[in-house]
């Protein structure tokens, strides 16, 4: 067993040195690993592909990435930053509390958290400078609200987990709307909370809006939160599965940019290709860690590491806390979507011996991975934050320090997010329990 881990390793962190894709890398680590250590497999790599990318359920996979790359391309956030902003402005924190509700809505569309970060970001930070906001604290809401993009349904990496760990999306997607709105009330805890404090990092908007001006702004994004409370309440009450629920909230998606008069054929060939592009790539990802998981099967590693912590005597929770962790170590140098795919073949089969619920740690796992984004070295956010600030200010910029220590209040709160739900599972299992399936 020591032997295909050490190969394992090697050839996964030879892959990832030499910027290869995640799916690459993962798929020559099984090729190499399986032909030095188990011998003929090639008949294998032929059926995993096969059997699993022939599943029916995976047409929820470019369904939902369709709805959100239509979404995207509606004018609904365009709209947005600017109808949030007249409800927060006069609010302790202002513009900082949009940052995060914004990115919040916006996650629920495309489910990316570097889009997320990319797209607010670029509306946001402008705004913010004119308005004298300080620039720390700016940058921290602007990248913790990206972060929201992972963890908010529909999200591809949810997705992902859910396939590779044989748990129901929709389960996974229902128990992700607590938390993601617990993790959007705590970072606005921590901006009011900054903001009373300090009010000078964070003015209050001077201009007066009426309620009628506020209201009149809500009907530009209503449309989109029936949309999105339509597909997440048919999957939750048991109408619709979600595969059915993506392609009703693709049809909706399609007739909501047909009213704005977004649609055209150039509109409709860049969707399409965004669309099959984003679900080449996540389908690409799953087959590669399903070939390296089946690969490290072969060679009896999950069993042995299973068996050695089951020998350790350790409780469920001494095992979370351990995983955790373990991603957070690795949240500083890995990329997320990597994490995932590249520590579950090995952790499946540790929670199915410890019994734990796969949908909770998915809820977990998620979040870690959310960590990972906003946290150095490696924290992809940061890197498209300072990458606007870059693009703004040219040599002028800031150095990189600065948003990494920007980030570093968020990071807290998300710990303590997280800390809740380990300590109170229901948090995240309560809706889940309520489904009707």
């Amino acid at each position: 067993m020591a032997a295909i881990v050490s190969t394992t390793l090697i050839a996964l962190i030879g892959c990832f040195l030499l910027s290869f894709h995640i799916a690459s890398s993962l798929g020559l680590t099984a090729a190499i690993a399986g032909a030095l250590h188990i011998g003929e497999i090639w008949g294998f790599f032929g059926q995993i592909p096969w059997n699993n990318i022939s599943n029916s359920g995976m047409i929820v996979v470019p369904l939902f990435i369709l709805m959100g790359e239509l979404l995207l391309r509606s004018g609904v956030t365009e709209e947005l930053y600017a109808i949030l902003s007249k409800w927060m402005g006069r609010v302790p924190g202002g513009l900082l509390h949009t940052n995060v509700l914004a990115s919040g809505l916006f996650a629920s569309i495309c489910g990316s958290s570097v889009a997320t970060t990319s797209t607010i970001g670029a509306v946001a930070l402008p705004e913010m400078r004119r308005h004298g906001y300080d620039e720390k604290l700016a940058m921290g809401s602007i990248t913790a609200g990206g972060t929201l993009g992972i963890l908010i349904p529909p999200s591809v990496i949810m997705i992902i987990y859910a396939i590779m760990a044989e748990v129901s999306i929709a389960q996974l997607y229902m128990a992700g709307i607590v938390p993601g709105l617990l993790m959007m009330a705590t970072f606005m805890l921590v901006i009011f909370i900054a903001a009373l404090i300090s009010p000078q990092r964070a003015p209050k908007i001077e201009t007066r809006y009426s309620w009628s001006e506020r209201i009149r702004g809500l009907t530009a994004v209503l449309p989109v939160l029936f949309l999105l409370g339509m597909v997440m309440g048919t999957i939750y009450a048991g109408v619709a599965t979600p595969t059915e629920a993506a392609g009703f909230g693709s049809v909706g998606a399609f007739l909501l940019a047909l009213l704005k008069g977004r649609v055209n054929l150039r509109m409709l060939r860049d969707t399409f290709l965004a669309t099959a592009s984003t679900t080449s790539m996540v389908l690409l990802v799953v087959v590669s860690a399903f070939l390296l998981q089946f690969v490290l099967s072969l060679g009896g590693v999950p069993a042995a590491i299973s068996n050695w912590i089951g020998g350790l005597g350790l409780t469920q929770m001494e095992l979370i806390l351990i995983i955790a962790l373990i991603y957070i170590l690795l949240g500083m140098f890995m990329e997320s979507m990597a994490m995932i795919v590249c520590t579950l073949p090995i952790l499946l089969p540790i929670l199915h011996a410890a019994q734990v619920d796969l949908v909770w740690f998915g809820i977990l796992a998620v979040i870690l991975v959310e960590l990972s984004l906003i946290t150095p070295p490696v924290g992809m956010n940061l890197f498209v934050m300072h990458g606007l600030r870059t693009r703004m200010d040219g040599p002028r910029a800031g150095p990189l320090t600065e948003v990494f220590a920007s980030s570093a209040p968020f990071v807290l709160a998300m710990l303590l997010v997280l800390g809740l739900i380990m300590a109170y599972p229901e948090i995240a299992t309560g809706l889940v329990s309520h489904m009707r399936q």
